[in-house]
């Protein structure tokens, strides 16, 4: 397939997150936003998205063959990825960060992204959208048990109901006996089914800006940043800053920092100020707050040291490791296995190839939704998964050019 034609159908997917971003730079979208358009993108879209993907397709018993091997790799090729994962990450010293690293590095985009690029790259190829489907099914089993574990390091999460019990599996469940009895489904049902699917991947596009938009570009280096990292004489734990008064008085009380007072959180500028309630008097200039003066009155304080601020998308190295262990490693790997494979048992070439791109696919949000159900480090793993979807629009048509010699 011609690298130019490749490269303009994935541009054009990832045009699909500047609404998104642009409304909610704008505050035309709320902050719940992304939250919101993620339960219509799991428990309406997707599972109808899957539904079209298997009504009226013609199943032919010698199918099976391939569907079996699609899922045979789709297991052990992410249980490659995923160990090849944690000896690249190994020295991140921080666990929830590495953690998200290696699950952003083998979770692909399977769902929301895959079946639609196999739809747009191999027009009238269904087979090619049915192997996407059978790798999903293991891929959301997968997720459910070792996706959640990878976040949480805790096998008491896993929940074995949740590899059937979540929509797009049901709606699986629900259409394979249409599928493989050839059912015929009326065009006045495939329609609405049709349309609520294609809204898929426009929407989880939207989501994407939504979260880019939400999200620093470059380590926050203010100064006042700075001025926390030098103000860092506290209170003991359960102690508040007064300047100067005992906690616990009315004038105590009275006194704490605004949010519209700083560029940045209070947690971002040292972790040492109070933003529960609003100043009194907002002129406080910043130079007062990293004063040295600004101690208890008692004199009982410690030094504890400051947080470092957090990186960006940008400036953040581990965003880059991950998105290169992802869109070419995975890949490149994944497509080596394969074809040393072909040589003793012969692969169908539309598998490998199915296989080959699902691979290349950019990190699914599902790493983003168990780093936030679980308490992992979603910064992290939003970062990730941002970097790597626009990414992949250089990645996946160079990577396309490989197709010819399968």
């Amino acid at each position: 397939m011609a690298f130019l034609q490749t490269f303009i159908n994935v541009v054009m997917i990832v045009i699909l997150a500047v609404p998104g971003f642009a409304l909610r730079k704008v505050r035309l979208l709320p902050d719940k936003a992304a939250s919101v358009f993620a339960v219509l993108l799991l428990y309406i879209s997707q599972p109808f998205l899957m539904m079209a993907s298997l009504f009226n397709k013609e199943f032919q018993p010698s199918m099976l063959v391939n569907f079996g091997w699609v899922l045979l790799f789709a297991v052990v090729l992410q249980l490659l990825v995923y160990f090849v994962s944690k000896l690249v990450f190994c020295k991140t010293k921080e666990e929830a960060s590495r953690r998200a690293c290696v699950a952003c590095s083998y979770l692909g985009n399977v769902g929301f992204m895959g079946i639609p690029v196999m739809e747009m790259l191999f027009p009238g190829n269904s087979d090619m959208v049915l192997y996407t489907v059978v790798y999903n099914i293991a891929f959301n089993a997968m997720s459910w048990t070792l996706g959640v574990f990878t976040i949480t390091g805790e096998k008491k999460r896993i929940n074995p109901l949740k590899i059937v019990l979540n929509p797009p599996m049901i709606a699986v469940i629900v259409s394979l006996p249409f599928f493989f009895l050839n059912v015929h489904i009326p065009e006045q049902v495939m329609t609405p089914i049709s349309y609520l699917g294609d809204m898929t991947l426009p929407l989880s596009m939207v989501i994407l800006g939504v979260r880019l938009a939400d999200m620093r570009l470059v380590r926050a280096g203010s100064a006042v940043a700075a001025q926390g990292e030098a103000a860092r004489e506290v209170l003991p734990a359960g102690d508040r800053f007064a300047y100067g008064q005992p906690a616990g008085t009315a004038e105590a009380d009275a006194v704490s920092v605004s949010h519209d007072s700083f560029p940045c959180t209070g947690e971002e500028a040292g972790g040492i100020l109070s933003v529960s309630e609003e100043i009194a008097d907002e002129s406080l200039p910043p130079e007062e707050i990293a004063d040295e003066s600004f101690i208890p009155a008692d004199g009982a304080a410690e030094t504890v040291p400051a947080p470092k601020p957090r990186p960006g998308i940008l400036d953040d190295p581990k965003v880059y490791l991950v998105a290169a262990v992802k869109l070419i490693l995975s890949p490149l790997l994944s497509l080596g296995v394969l074809l040393l494979f072909d040589l003793i048992f012969p692969l169908d070439r539309f598998v490998v190839i199915a296989l080959f791109i699902i691979a290349a696919m950019p990190t699914a949000s599902s790493a983003l939704n168990f780093a936030e159900m679980f308490g992992g480090d979603k910064e992290t793993a939003a970062a990730s998964t941002l970097m790597n979807t626009i990414l992949c629009i250089v990645t996946i048509p160079i990577l396309m050019l490989l197709c010819d010699i399968i």
